[in-house]
This record gives structure tokens, sequence and C-alpha cells, in this order.
């Protein structure tokens, strides 16, 4: 009849329940990380839908509208002064 060594035994059982635990913590952990990047992504989704804006901007009011040729080149000294001596 073998002998059983029942301290060692106690040790690896109390062991094993710990890991379980600590492996449990972390799927539990990684199942809310994925939901709440879940909810954010939904979040940011439903923003960027919400704050498009119309393919002509020259037809909103009130929106920022860029003019058709670019702005010309001034005729002065090209000095700019910002009031500091």
């Amino acid at each position: 009849m073998p002998q059983y060594d029942t301290p060692t035994a106690g040790a690896a059982r109390e062991r094993d329940s710990g890991v379980r635990k600590v492996s449990r913590l972390t799927w539990r952990c990684g199942l809310a990380g994925v939901a709440c990047s879940a909810v954010i992504t939904g979040a940011l989704a439903y923003h960027a839908d919400a704050s498009t804006v119309a393919p002509h901007p020259h037809h909103q009011s009130g929106g920022i509208v860029i003019p058709a040729t670019p702005p010309q080149p001034s005729s002065g000294s090209g000095q700019v002064n910002s009031g500091a001596s």
C-alpha cells in the first residue's frame, strides 16, 4: 500500500484552487475589457455618423466654406510686426 504525502497533497489542492480563481478573474477582466471597448466603439461610431458634413459645404449656412481659388499674395513689404519691440 503506497504512502501518501498529505501535506504536499493539501498544498497542491490549495494551489490548484488559487490558480482556478486567478484564471476566472483573468477571463472576467478580459470579457469586461471587450465589452467596454465595444461600447466605446459604438459611441464613437454614433458620434461620427451624427457629425458628418454634407458633401457640398457651400449649400450650408454657418458652416466653413472653402473658396474656389486660393488667396493671392499681397503686394506689401513682406515684413510682419507682431507688436513686440
